[in-house]
């Protein structure tokens, strides 16, 4: 009988010691994959941010001087569009390129060619405009369909002496109109007119744009009008604006509005000769000045406070889509010779673009 108890008792301190062993491991397991985890996020966001060092309290200069440094990392971004990579080499725009915020990118491969304070907050102008060209064709059922023009929707604009399409109140384009009336002229009142169509309001089409924003993972941008004026609260960097314009160029119908050089407009009992829209883009270039690249489109933007601002897209001889937004340019024929340039020096080896141009 004893000895019957002490294998009893020898069979359950065994098992007491399997199970506390079993525990053991893994709780420790457990702590091991915690840590992985931790590890690896930690690692996503030291690989895709570069850490500022400057602290700034002002509001004014946070948005014009710091280095945005909360870049969302690829699994929480939209998995549409994935933020290009800095590599070894990636170069910094010199000084011969007058801009402030600037990246070239090649899209296909996803790599940043060049940059210069690509992810300091700054003011967007009417590069905004795109953000506002996906918003409404993400949304619009019938492209064909009329919208009343008042003069709510030109008035403020004439005033604040902003681009305008033409349109006049009482006039019933279509949305189609309106949309090349915005991107090609760069149109305010066709923003406008666009937004109470798919929202009711701007502000309530703003609240989508933001939304937009938040889809694309983007981690420095926010909009508080469709149309690009100043505003401290609307603002957004060079990166951003790349992710945007790529993700536009996406989507078949932003692509063939923000290629296109005009776009004629019927006559109208207000307007009897019709409005032709001239592209603010290809007024000032054709896009095959320079040799083995080709620009197939963008759009322009300024204000006071932002200067100067072009973003474009352009593909190669080989067929590599390239991204280029420059922003922050004195005059606007330096943007868009260093626009030419850029795409040429930096994306197949060619010359700079060459001009009579002077810099003051």
């Amino acid at each position: 009988m004893k000895k019957k108890k002490r294998r009893k008792l020898r069979r359950i301190t065994q098992i007491l010691s399997a199970l506390f062993l079993t525990a053991t491991v893994a709780y420790s397991g457990c702590l091991v994959f915690k840590r992985h985890k931790e590890n690896m996020a930690k690692d996503a966001v030291q690989t895709s941010v570069s850490i500022a060092e400057t602290t700034v309290t002002s509001a004014e200069k946070a948005v014009t001087a710091t280095e945005v440094t909360e870049v969302t990392t690829e699994s929480e971004a939209a998995s549409l569009i994935l933020y290009p990579e800095r590599n070894e080499n990636t170069v910094v725009f010199g000084d011969e390129y007058d801009v402030k915020n600037a990246i070239l990118i090649n899209v296909d491969d996803n790599v940043v060619i060049a940059r210069k304070n690509e992810r300091y907050r700054m003011y967007p102008a009417s590069l905004t405009k795109v953000m506002t060209l996906i918003v409404a064709v993400e949304n619009i059922e019938n492209m064909h369909d009329k919208v009343l023009i008042t003069d709510d929707m030109i008035t403020p604009y004439v005033e604040q002496d902003a681009s305008r399409a033409g349109f006049l109140p009482d006039e019933t384009p279509s949305v189609k109109d309106l949309l090349y009336g915005m991107v090609l002229n760069s149109g305010a009142d066709a923003a406008l007119a666009v937004a109470e169509y798919v929202a009711g309001s701007e502000e309530k089409f703003v609240e989508l744009m933001n939304i937009k924003g938040e889809e694309l993972g983007l981690y420095a941008t926010h909009f508080t009008n469709v149309v690009g004026l100043h505003d401290s609260n609307h603002y957004s960097t060079a990166e951003d604006m790349a992710v945007i314009l790529e993700y536009a160029i996406r989507n078949e119908t932003c692509r063939k509005i923000l290629s296109t050089e005009d776009y004629e407009v019927a006559e109208t009992e207000q307007n009897p000769d019709g409005l032709v829209f001239k592209s603010t883009l290809f007024s000032r270039m054709y896009g095959d000045e320079m040799p083995g690249i080709t620009i197939k489109g963008g759009k322009t933007g300024y204000t006071d406070v932002s200067r100067h601002c072009v973003e474009s897209f352009a593909v190669d001889d080989e067929g590599k889509t390239y991204i280029l937004v420059l922003c922050g340019s004195t005059t606007k024929w330096n943007a868009i010779y260093d626009t030419l340039s850029a795409y040429s020096v930096l994306c197949v080896d060619g010359e700079p673009y060459s001009s009579s141009r002077s810099r003051k």
